[in-house]
């Protein structure tokens, strides 16, 4: 369990859906947030609704994740605000449905930058930090189809098979030094998530699905 007042949080995809209302649950923690995301006027409303009347906004820093030189860019703007961070949050993904005959490479190029090298580029650019002090905690938003392959899906399933191996890999490398590995597999979830990845709605009859909040809070506990 994390006591989470006065920690560095730096949460990736924190403009919408499960990564919104983490950003809400840990300000409501007393965490020190860094929201990430590629839409900064979204993260500036949310950095207004959830800062709390005498203490530090949460810091924004738009970027694609996707990118290594804009993730360099952040790691300096964290260090220079607070120094080394304390949890990562890997929440950012992309999503694409449908028959993979049918999919553009330009798609899912996009996709597999996101989900996967941007996981890679974030936990690189902050792991030195933990390592350092010997501590810290690194968290991976996967998904059930890293375990359960659904149609319709393929490139978004082998994304997250891939974050789930660099996941469970690291939790072997780096327990000895003290960094804490937590991968999270959420289901079909009630977000804006599913519409921009083309999911048919049908969907959300046809199996369970779960609030972003439900979920958030699943993760932070």
């Amino acid at each position: 369990m994390i006591n989470w007042p006065e920690k560095v949080v730096v949460l990736t995809g924190a403009s919408s859906g499960i990564g919104r209302e983490m950003a809400r649950l840990l300000v409501g923690k007393g965490a020190q947030l860094v929201m990430v995301a590629r839409r900064g006027e979204v993260l500036l409303e949310l950095q207004n609704e959830i800062t709390v009347d005498g203490c530090m906004p949460p810091l924004v820093v738009v970027c694609d994740v996707g990118d290594s030189d804009q993730v360099a860019n952040l790691l300096r703007q964290v260090e220079d605000r607070w120094g080394a961070a304390d949890v990562l949050i890997n929440n950012a993904g992309r999503g694409a449905y449908g028959p993979f005959s049918d999919g553009d490479l330009a798609t899912y190029n996009s996709l597999v930058q996101t989900n996967l090298s941007g996981t890679i580029y974030c936990t690189k650019a902050f792991l030195p930090g933990m390592l350092i002090r010997g501590e810290g905690h690194l968290v991976f938003v996967s998904s059930i189809v890293a375990e359960l392959p659904s149609p319709g899906h393929a490139v978004y399933c082998a994304s997250k098979f891939a974050v789930n191996g660099l996941a469970e890999s690291l939790e072997y490398e780096l327990a000895p030094q003290g960094i804490q590995v937590h991968l999270v597999e959420p289901g079909l979830v009630r977000t804006e998530f599913p519409k921009r990845a083309g999911v048919p709605q049908k969907r959300f009859e046809q199996m369970p699905s779960k609030s972003a909040l439900e979920v958030a809070q699943a993760v932070i506990q």
